[in-house]
């Protein structure tokens, strides 16, 4: 099956988490896409696993904030450890991820791109936001696990993107 297919038929259901991966603000944007679609979710940026109880499906929202893991008490490794259990228990309970990296080439990088790899690699579905991906990487990933990507121009092209995914579902 081509991405491109793949892209078309993914759906995902609700209710769904949004965490950031790496502390940053882009996961509230999210957050407020999703609102604005009328979404059921939780958004919660410390999410650990038994948060995922009740969710059916979990958005990671990718790259590093050096100001937003200082202002949350975090470092990397800690942030990285966090995201890894999340990941764990998602698949342990077959519960689908979506991996979004809207933050652009800001949110690549020394920091960044540790959270965008274990984010990505293990996604079912990756939204991003063009720009970010100047260098291909998502492209591949996408290719090498057979993962549906789907790029956007603008970050609030993401919001028709989540309401296509979780189709016809109500809260």
């Amino acid at each position: 099956m081509s991405i491109t297919a793949m892209v078309n038929e993914f759906t995902a259901e609700q209710p769904f988490l949004i965490t950031p991966a790496g502390q940053n603000p882009d996961a509230m944007m999210v957050k407020i896409l999703a609102q604005k679609a009328g979404l059921n979710f939780t958004y919660d940026k410390f999410a650990m696993p038994d948060t995922l109880k009740n969710h059916k499906t979990l958005v990671l929202v990718a790259g590093g904030s050096s100001k937003g893991l200082g202002a949350a008490n975090i470092d990397k490794d800690k942030e990285l450890e966090r995201i890894n259990s999340l990941i764990a228990a998602a698949k342990k309970d077959s519960i689908k991820i979506i991996t979004m990296h809207i933050g652009g080439k800001k949110r690549r990088g020394k920091l960044s791109d540790p959270f965008n790899r274990i984010s990505a690699e293990n996604a079912s579905y990756l939204i991003v936001l063009k720009d970010g991906d100047e260098d291909g990487y998502f492209a591949e990933v996408a290719k090498q696990k057979k993962i549906a990507l789907i790029y956007i121009e603008k970050i609030m092209e993401a919001g028709d993107i989540l309401k296509t995914v979780f189709i016809n579902q109500t809260k």
